[in-house]
């Protein structure tokens, strides 16, 4: 017979056992349910490239009217800022391909690891001479000496020639708010602009035309995210008494209008006339022929023919 003191003894061993085991079936269903959360989880396909295809409505840049169309673009996200290639249309003998290169510096979703930063540099001549270098390869390039400017800043480009008859442009700008105006706050952000294009038979000036009409379409949604800086203000001379403000020759028709051109046409000579006129009586048609004692017109075939069981009629009398 067990005593009551030996079984109080062999109590607690038959719990801790219990308790082990359970822990042990509890970790056993927790790796089960890891392994099996493992094995069925999907995901898409992921790449390594910072760069991917957009489609064309989705550039940054809109080109001015009768510029040259946006057949492609390629976009390539780095921690700091966006960046799109927009392929221009090339009709050139040039090698290469037209593009717009944007890059717009700002707060963007981190979609790609900390050590993807695009550098953000002030221009140098160094950097655009080995930019332009790389972009129009073995063509001679003149950096033009002369101010120009489009409606977001001050830019500037270089032109060349080449022996196919094809005039390239290299132009480049930054837009960022002036230095003294920026504060921790407000008017942060910038925008690098590059564009190479060639054409044949173009001049600099048309060439030009499309560094100085584009519209940059898009922006980041952070209130200080303002690389243009604050809106100018209107002329002076606008609203005030005595002070005239007329539309500027561009827009106005300055020519005079001409005459219409009454053109005279020479009377032209009578057709001769003949002495004795021929008078033409009324059109006669020919009557069948008739024969001369009946005045009947003769059928074609008087003479009956028999057509297998089917009785013969006599021609007309």
């Amino acid at each position: 017979m067990i005593s009551p003191r030996h079984d109080d003894r062999r109590q607690p061993r038959r719990e801790g056992a219990r308790r082990l085991s359970r822990l042990s079936l509890l970790a056993c269903m927790a790796a089960s349910i890891a392994l099996a959360g493992c094995a069925g989880r999907r995901s898409d396909i992921q790449t390594g490239s910072i760069a991917a295809r957009v489609e064309p409505d989705r550039a940054m840049v809109d080109m001015p009217p009768g510029g040259p169309a946006v057949i492609g673009v390629v976009e390539r996200r780095y921690t700091n800022s966006t960046a799109q290639e927009i392929v221009l249309a090339n009709r050139s003998h040039t090698a290469g391909q037209n593009v717009l290169t944007i890059t717009m510096f700002g707060p963007v979703l981190q979609t790609t690891g900390p050590y993807k930063e695009m550098p953000n540099q002030p221009l140098a001549a160094l950097n655009i001479g080995q930019e332009m270098k790389w972009a129009l390869w073995g063509i001679p390039m003149s950096v033009s000496p002369y101010y120009a400017q489009n409606k977001y800043g001050s830019f500037g480009f270089a032109t060349g020639h080449t022996k196919t008859g094809d005039t390239c442009l290299f132009a480049w700008q930054r837009i960022r708010a002036p230095d003294l105006d920026p504060t921790l706050i407000s008017h942060q952000g910038t925008i690098s602009i590059r564009l190479r294009l060639c054409e044949t038979g173009a001049t600099e000036s048309a060439l030009l035309d499309v560094m100085n009409g584009f519209t940059i379409n898009s922006y980041f949604l952070t209130p200080g995210w303002n690389p243009f800086g604050e809106a100018p203000p209107p002329p002076p001379n606008v609203g005030v008494t005595g002070a005239s403000v007329i539309p500027p020759p561009s827009v106005v028709s300055t020519a005079v209008p001409k005459a219409p051109v009454v053109r005279r046409v020479a009377p032209v000579a009578a057709a001769e006339t003949l002495d004795d006129p021929l008078v033409l009586g009324p059109d006669i048609v020919p009557s069948p022929t008739l024969t001369p004692s009946t005045g009947v017109v003769p059928y074609p075939d008087a003479v009956p023919r028999q057509y297998g069981d089917y009785a013969s009629v006599p021609p007309p009398s």
